[in-house]
C-alpha cells in the first residue's frame, strides 16, 4: 500500500506546482502586452523659458500623487 501511495502523492505535488507556474506566466505576458501608447509632447501656455510641462499620457511625463488623484 505504501508503494502505491508515495508515487500518487509525488505526482499530485508536481501537478499542483506545474499548474501554479503556468498561471503566473500567462498573467505576466498579459501585463507586458498592455503598455500604454504615449503621445508626443505639445507645448502649451504652461511651458515657459525652455521648461516643459508634460500632460498625462505624453512622453516625458512622470505621474505624481496629484496626477494619480485626478485619475
Amino acid at each position: 500500500m505504501k508503494k502505491l501511495f508515495f508515487p500518487a502523492v509525488v505526482i499530485g505535488l508536481f501537478s499542483i506546482a506545474n499548474a501554479q507556474t503556468a498561471q503566473s506566466n500567462t498573467m505576466t505576458t498579459k501585463q507586458s502586452t498592455n503598455k500604454p501608447v504615449l503621445k508626443e509632447h505639445v507645448c502649451t501656455a504652461a511651458c515657459k523659458d525652455g521648461k516643459h510641462v508634460y500632460a498625462h499620457g505624453e512622453k516625458g511625463h512622470v505621474c505624481t500623487d496629484a496626477c494619480k488623484k485626478k485619475m
